[in-house]
C-alpha cells in the first residue's frame, strides 16, 4: 500500500512512521484513497451513519488526550518545607561529628559532654511524651525506664571492648569505612517522617545499623571508655530517638521545627568556622543548596514530565469530608 509522501494541505514531507500531518494533523492518506475536500467529519455520536469503519480512529482523538501541562501545582513553599527531614538529619550527623572532634582533641571536658548528652535525652523524651496522643500510663513509664537501664548498663560493660576492637586497623581505614558508612546512612535513610513507626513497633533498618556502625569505628579512636560510652549512646539518640520526637513537632507544630532548623544551622555554620572556613562554607552551602535551590531545580525538571492522560486511566473522583 502505497501513502503519499507530502500531506497535500501545507507540505509536509511524512516519515515512514508518521499516521497524520505534523501541522494540520490531517490523515496521511494512501495514493488509492486521496482525500476530499467535502468529505464529512467525523463526528463522536452513535445515532447517525457515518461513511467510517467501526474501528476507525479520528485525528481529533489525539487532541482529546490530557497532557500535563507547565501548570504543575507545586509550590515553592511546600518544597522548600519537605526539605526539613534532610536538613534535620545532616544536622544531626554534624552535631556528630563535631562531639568526636571536641572528645579526640581534649576540647572540651567529658563529664561536660556526658551531662549535656544526658540533658538533650531526657528533654526529647519530656517533649515526646508531652506531644503524643496516647495517655501517659506508670507501668509503661517504669518499663521504659528499666529498659533505659539494661541498655546503658550494657553499653557500660562493652565499653572497653568497643574500645579496643577496632584498634589493629590505621586511622585512615578506620575514617574511609566511617565516610562510606555515612554516606550510606544518607542515602538509605527513610527521609519520608510520615512513615515513621510508633516507638514501640519501630525494627531498625540498614541505614540504623550503618550508623551505629560508623559510631562505632570513630569510639575505637577515643581516648577511655566514659567517651566511648557517650559516642555509641550519643549515636542512638541523634539517630533513632529523634526520629520520633521530630515527627511529633512536625505533625503538631511544623513552624518550630523549621525554627530548630534554622537556628541550628546557623549555630553549627558559626562552630565550623572555629575549626575549618573551607568546611563552614561547604556546610552552608549545602544547607543552602539543598533548602533553596533544589526546590527550584524540581520546578523547572518538572516541566518536562509528560504525562498523558486517556481514556484508559481511571477517573481522579474528589474526596469529600
Amino acid at each position: 500500500m502505497e501513502y503519499f509522501k507530502y500531506c497535500p494541505w501545507d507540505g509536509y514531507r511524512f516519515s515512514e512512521t508518521d499516521v497524520q500531518c505534523f501541522i494540520c494533523k490531517r490523515p496521511k492518506y494512501t495514493l488509492n484513497n486521496q482525500p476530499q475536500e467535502n468529505e464529512k467529519k467525523w463526528e463522536k455520536i452513535l445515532y447517525e451513519k457515518q461513511p467510517y469503519d467501526d474501528n476507525y480512529i479520528d485525528e481529533t482523538f489525539l487532541q482529546s488526550v490530557v497532557k500535563q501541562d507547565n501548570s504543575n501545582g507545586l509550590d515553592y513553599k511546600q518544597l522548600i518545607s519537605k526539605t526539613s527531614d534532610l536538613i534535620f538529619t545532616i544536622n544531626s550527623v554534624v552535631i556528630y561529628m563535631l562531639t568526636y572532634f571536641v572528645m579526640l582533641h581534649n576540647i572540651l571536658e567529658t563529664n561536660y559532654i556526658l551531662i549535656t548528652t544526658i540533658s538533650i535525652t531526657f528533654t526529647g523524651l519530656i517533649i515526646y511524651t508531652m506531644l503524643i496522643d496516647k495517655p501517659l500510663e506508670w507501668h509503661s513509664v517504669l518499663s521504659n525506664i528499666k529498659n533505659v537501664g539494661i541498655y546503658v548498663s550494657i553499653l557500660l560493660l562493652f565499653a572497653p571492648v568497643m574500645q579496643t576492637v577496632n584498634q589493629t586497623y590505621s586511622d585512615d581505614t578506620i575514617y574511609l569505612l566511617t565516610s562510606g558508612s555515612i554516606i550510606y546512612y544518607l542515602l538509605t535513610k527513610n527521609y519520608d517522617y510520615e512513615s515513621v513507626a510508633e516507638l514501640e513497633t519501630w525494627k531498625a533498618d540498614s541505614s540504623n545499623w550503618s550508623s551505629l556502625l560508623f559510631s562505632s569505628l570513630l569510639a575505637s579512636r577515643l581516648n577511655n571508655e566514659i567517651e566511648v560510652f557517650i559516642m555509641i549512646g550519643l549515636s542512638q539518640v541523634l539517630f533513632i530517638l529523634t526520629q520520633f520526637v521530630k515527627k511529633q513537632i512536625k505533625d503538631k507544630h511544623p513552624r518550630i521545627l523549621s525554627m530548630i532548623n534554622i537556628l541550628l544551622s546557623i549555630y553549627l555554620g558559626l562552630q565550623l568556622l572555629f575549626f575549618s572556613y573551607f568546611l563552614a562554607l561547604l556546610y552552608l552551602g549545602l544547607v543552602f543548596f539543598i533548602t533553596f535551590v533544589s526546590p527550584l531545580q524540581l520546578i523547572w525538571l518538572y516541566q518536562y514530565k509528560n504525562t498523558i492522560q486517556g481514556p484508559w486511566d481511571l477517573p481522579d473522583v474528589k474526596q469529600y469530608d
